[in-house]
């Protein structure tokens, strides 16, 4: 048989049960049809020579808010900014440079990292705007600021929680889920369809770059109308990667209409650290006052997910603290306990901060945790960094307690929340086996399975994905050293991308 594609000289890690070992594999019509070891005669249209790198399956980000990740990727980057006076500097540099009156955003926002401690106001946005719309989206997404000409297109009524006002005016700043979410969905509902559909584009292209064949892709409820969920509906096929849609509704129908397995994603049960509407049990050490929202209430939960599992489809929801993290792992319980245990791959988005009993309790019910290893990477030292700021050292040790999680038989899959934290599966690989507090760290193998194997069960096509075996789609990725070999050093972090190949296509090539 003359195959469609032949890798060879590989150090191929098939992340298989008895995770065997080989050289070379061979590819037809787009799936794995033979592995071996040594040398090999067979033909093949075309011929990869791994010259002995490792090739992994292809890996999966499992939680990215597609449309706000191609944002990102488009707009000013404000994480290095240090005072108000910078961040107008730069949204002022783009103001002057873009052509026409069209948005300008600003991303990866962290006022806690701004000298005052604040967003800019609208009328100091308006200063720089070049007649321009300038919108800046948190780094967190739970929380928003812009000028004038944006506060009409956000359209949020003044009495709406997390309106700030000055002298009585909407100073367009949004800093709650209520108020920023509705900003943003009657922003990005402002573009036409293929505006939106750049950015969808533009996050496959980037992911595909960084190694990631596929995509758990969070849509809806970030645009007025959910129109991205039609487009990648109508779309998708043309992406790169493949793209697993998580549609964001609380209306379970709206998802049995559309045809879809699944329902939920980022459904905020509370809300984020920055913004300190994450709902957890004790306040915030920089703000005594608060400890968090729950934005629904234990009822709307329970509807949601009752009708999910009723219909037989898979549900997920977002909680970050401890409270969020009851309210919705109690909800699975009762609706288990009422109707039964179906093999549905129930999830939680993030469970950042569980206690002991809640990973019991995710254990005891079968479900499936989507984690973020780049929230620890980013923010989180063994001596310092925002979390220690904010919650304090014990907790900031708590926070994504991969290893007991794992260690209790849990299937943990990873995922970068982008726009949150970058589309960088390597570098989330590199920080759970080699993290700077190694309160968390695990092994290589549960690291890679986090984005393989597990990633594939947690979209039910383990069948078809996830390891490196005959049937298989031909799902590869080829990066330039041995995580097993470079684990016990910091250059498991300089891990870099060769080749990306989907379905016996290369979709990315960094190897000329």
């Amino acid at each position: 048989m003359k195959y469609d594609m032949l890798i060879k000289n590989g150090n191929v890690i098939s992340m298989d049960k008895e995770l065997n070992k080989y050289n070379w594999i061979a590819v037809k019509d787009g799936r794995i049809v033979q592995v071996g070891n040594g040398d090999t005669d067979a033909e093949a249209d075309q011929v990869i020579d791994a010259k002995g790198n490792t090739v992994l399956p292809g890996l999966t980000d499992c939680h990215v808010h597609v449309l706000n990740a191609g944002i990102n990727l488009n707009g000013v980057d404000l994480q290095n900014c240090g005072t108000i006076a910078d961040v107008l500097a730069a949204l002022k540099e783009r103001c002057e440079k873009e052509k026409g009156d069209g948005w300008v955003y600003g991303v990866n926002y962290v006022p806690q990292n701004i000298k005052e401690n604040r967003y800019p106001d609208r009328w100091e946005l308006d200063e720089i705007c070049n007649g321009h719309k300038i919108v800046i989206f948190a780094a967190t997404l739970h929380g928003c600021s812009v000028n004038s000409a944006g506060v009409e297109i956000a359209n949020v009524p003044d009495d709406y929680p997390g309106v700030e006002k000055k002298d009585g005016t909407a100073n367009g700043m949004y800093l709650s889920d209520e108020s920023s979410f509705l900003a943003t969905a009657n922003i990005l509902g402002s573009l036409t369809d293929d505006e939106l559909w750049k950015f969808i584009n533009d996050c496959a292209d980037y992911a595909a770059s960084k190694g990631a064949t596929s995509i758990h892709g969070l849509f809806g409820q970030f645009v007025d109308g959910d129109r991205d969920i039609d487009l990648i509906l109508d779309r998708g096929d043309s992406l790169p990667i493949d793209m697993t849609v998580f549609y964001q509704t609380w209306d379970v129908q709206k998802a049995l209409d559309r045809g879809l397995p699944r329902v939920g994603g980022c459904l905020t049960l509370d809300g984020a650290l920055f913004e300190y509407t994450m709902a957890n049990f004790e306040p915030f050490v920089t703000a005594p006052a608060l400890r968090g929202v729950l934005y629904h209430n234990d009822e709307e939960v329970y509807r949601v997910v009752s009708d999910a599992h009723k219909a037989g489809i898979q549900c997920t929801l977002h909680a970050v603290g401890e409270r969020a993290i009851d309210q919705l792992i109690y909800t699975y319980h009762r609706v288990i306990t009422e109707q039964g245990k179906k093999d549905l791959r129930h999830r939680i988005e993030h469970f950042c901060l569980p206690t002991d009993d809640q990973i019991r309790m995710a254990k005891d019910l079968g479900l499936i945790l989507s984690m973020q290893p780049g929230f620890t990477y980013l923010w989180d030292k063994k001596e310092g960094g925002e979390f220690e700021m904010i919650l304090g050292r014990e907790r900031a040790n708590r926070w994504d307690p991969f290893n007991r999680i794992i260690d209790a038989g849990i299937t943990v899959c990873g995922g970068s929340d982008c726009p949150v934290t970058a589309i960088e599966p390597l570098v989330d690989i590199a920080h759970c086996v080699n993290g700077d507090n190694p309160v968390r760290n695990i092994s290589v193998t549960d690291a890679i399975k986090m984005y393989t194997v597990n990633a594939a069960y947690a979209e039910a096509a383990e069948n078809d994905k996830g390891s490196i075996e005959t049937g298989k789609f031909a799902d590869i990725t080829i990066v330039d050293r041995d995580p097993y070999e470079c684990a016990a050093s910091k250059d498991i972090y300089d891990m870099k991308v060769l080749y990306t190949i989907k379905k016996g296509k290369i979709i990315y090539n960094n190897n000329d």
